[in-house]
């Protein structure tokens, strides 16, 4: 009953909405929309509901603080056909040093090349254009006790629009405290901080994100477990949302996942499917993790596949 009553207090404070006073949305204020995606399997399947997981590179770019006190190193290479016949891909990569985790992660995100139109030639001029977004992270974080992790990651971003090219300079910052009661965790993280940029006259800022998620082990035994995540988002250029994310496990080695994001407008439910540490040759593991997403909108289901190889 006490549980109970406890995450009910929990989900309240998560759901709940700030309220500015203003009646406007805030949406597209901000510009490198693309750091919004969930590039990784195993995030994308519980709707972006990882910001408790302590899972090494799996989870890099979710919450930095999450790569501490895991595997000595490990890699994760994902992929995933995007809205619109876009497409991202990311590689993940980190390693012990001393008490310390180091981390590496380049994401690239690019659209099929379209012709460009004009205002005199609407059909098209023959021309093609290109797009695209890159990212280069380094991460650094380190367990300061048994329940505490603490991360810290640089990023480097660019944005391609044809002959343009925008770039900054972004830090994100993460916390992972394990509370002792049950299997309580609790994160806190700020994403995508940094200045704003003024590219063709238009100034944009960084699409920074606040993030508190929690997360709790409701089944727990031998043969397989069931953990509840709760997470709220506050994008500063978007409208509030939260995420509810449920991961039932068999024997620790073959997960079942579940997500929905709470008043999103553009993605429903998710669904994910994971293959944990299969021994193979010279000590190395192998995961593999499946996620997909079904938009709201018009578009097709989306499919991402992560591959983890760790030590």
């Amino acid at each position: 009953m006490r549980s109970l009553l406890y995450f009910s207090l929990i989900g309240t404070f998560l759901s709940a909405q700030i309220d500015y006073g203003f009646d406007f949305s805030k949406s597209g204020s901000a510009g490198f929309q693309f750091l919004k995606i969930n590039v990784d399997a195993l995030t994308a399947s519980l709707g972006g509901a990882t910001a408790t997981y302590n899972s090494g590179s799996r989870t890099l770019n979710t919450n930095v603080a999450g790569i501490a006190g895991i595997n000595k190193s490990s890699v994760t290479f994902s992929n995933s056909k995007w809205l619109s016949n876009s497409q991202i891909n990311n590689a993940s990569l980190i390693q012990k040093y001393r008490n310390y985790y180091l981390g590496l992660t380049f994401s690239s995100f690019s659209i099929r090349q379209f012709e460009r139109t004009t205002v005199s030639m609407p059909n098209g001029t023959g021309d093609k254009v290109s797009a695209g977004n890159n990212l280069i992270g380094f991460s650094i974080a380190r367990s300061f006790t048994d329940k505490l992790s603490l991360g810290l990651q640089l990023k480097y971003v660019e944005e391609i629009l044809d002959n343009y090219k925008f770039t900054n300079l972004m830090i994100d910052v993460g916390s992972l405290y394990k509370t002792g009661f049950r299997d309580i965790t609790i994160a806190f993280i700020l994403q995508h901080f940094g200045p704003d940029i003024t590219p063709i006259k238009m100034k944009f800022r960084s699409p920074l994100i606040f993030r508190i998620g929690i997360s709790d082990m409701i089944l727990k035994s031998r043969i397989n477990s069931l953990k509840l995540m709760l997470e709220v988002f506050h994008p500063t250029d978007d409208e509030d949302f939260s995420v509810i994310g449920l991961e039932y496990a068999l024997f620790e080695k073959l997960f079942f996942r579940v997500g929905n994001q709470i008043d999103s407008d553009l993605f429903g439910p998710s669904y994910g499917l994971g293959l944990y540490n299969i021994s193979t040759l010279k000590r190395f593991n192998l995961s593999i993790d499946y996620g997909l997403i079904i938009p709201n909108k018009i578009f097709n289901d989306l499919h991402i596949l992560s591959l983890t190889i760790s030590r």
